[in-house]
């Protein structure tokens, strides 16, 4: 069987970290904690869970694994989550509930700043911000260890 390749195993767990963080995001909002922003830090754990089995996973697939290999499909992994979930935001602000537009525009420290445009490229910008920062901690853990030819 052909390993998967870094792209597949990426869009494969960035869809995975998407469904996550709707799951999380609904279960906020219905529990009636989505204006508590501390609470967005858990999208932090979602994420980083999210890169480190991409990067696993193509790690254990790939005897050629490399530290740019690696870093690449957790970049991947973070850009189709945040992409996706930006693009949700935006269809939830604009069509689902308008209504909540205008509750973080009253609520939100800044929000007079945002709009249904605004808030999915802050969406985009943070997710990608936060999955790159993952994707190199993660790569820190996972790399293969460098074995010094050390003459004594």
């Amino acid at each position: 069987m052909k390993p998967k390749t870094l792209e597949q195993i990426g869009l494969k767990w960035g869809l995975i970290v998407f469904a996550l963080l709707s799951m999380y995001f609904f279960a906020l909002q219905l529990l009636g904690y989505v204006h508590v922003i501390e609470l967005r830090a858990f999208n932090a754990v979602i994420m980083y869970f999210g890169v480190y089995k991409a990067i696993k996973e193509f790690k254990a697939s790939d005897r050629d694994f490399n530290y740019f290999q690696g870093l690449g499909t957790g970049v991947i992994t973070a850009f189709v989550s945040t992409l996706i979930f930006a693009v949700f935001g935006f269809f939830y602000l604009s069509v689902i509930n308008p209504e909540f537009m205008e509750s973080i525009r009253q609520n939100e420290p800044f929000g007079i700043y945002l709009n249904r445009f605004g808030a999915p490229i802050q969406i985009f910008i943070e997710g990608m911000a936060s999955g790159c920062l993952m994707s190199f901690a993660n790569m820190q853990l996972l790399k293969k260890p460098r074995i010094s030819n050390v003459v004594h």
